[in-house]
């Protein structure tokens, strides 16, 4: 048995391209978010890293600030 090509209508079309445009801003919503938590993680992996650093230096955080500030 055949298949019978569906033909949309304009209207018909502009609705499934809506349908599909709001899938996708749905999408981009999600992975914008998921940026933002991994960017969020990265901030504290680095802080935790400079912490590391300072600490291992033996300088203590005031001054490493006067050394950054040029103080």
């Amino acid at each position: 048995m055949a298949r019978r090509s569906s033909k949309l209508t304009t209207a018909e079309k502009i609705e499934k391209l809506e349908g599909e445009i709001s899938a996708m801003e749905e999408e981009l919503k999600a992975l914008k978010s998921q940026r933002k938590e991994l960017e969020e993680q990265k901030k504290k992996e680095d802080l935790n890293e400079l912490y590391s650093i300072i600490t291992e230096s033996g300088k203590s955080i005031d001054e490493v600030k006067s050394m950054i500030l040029g103080k």
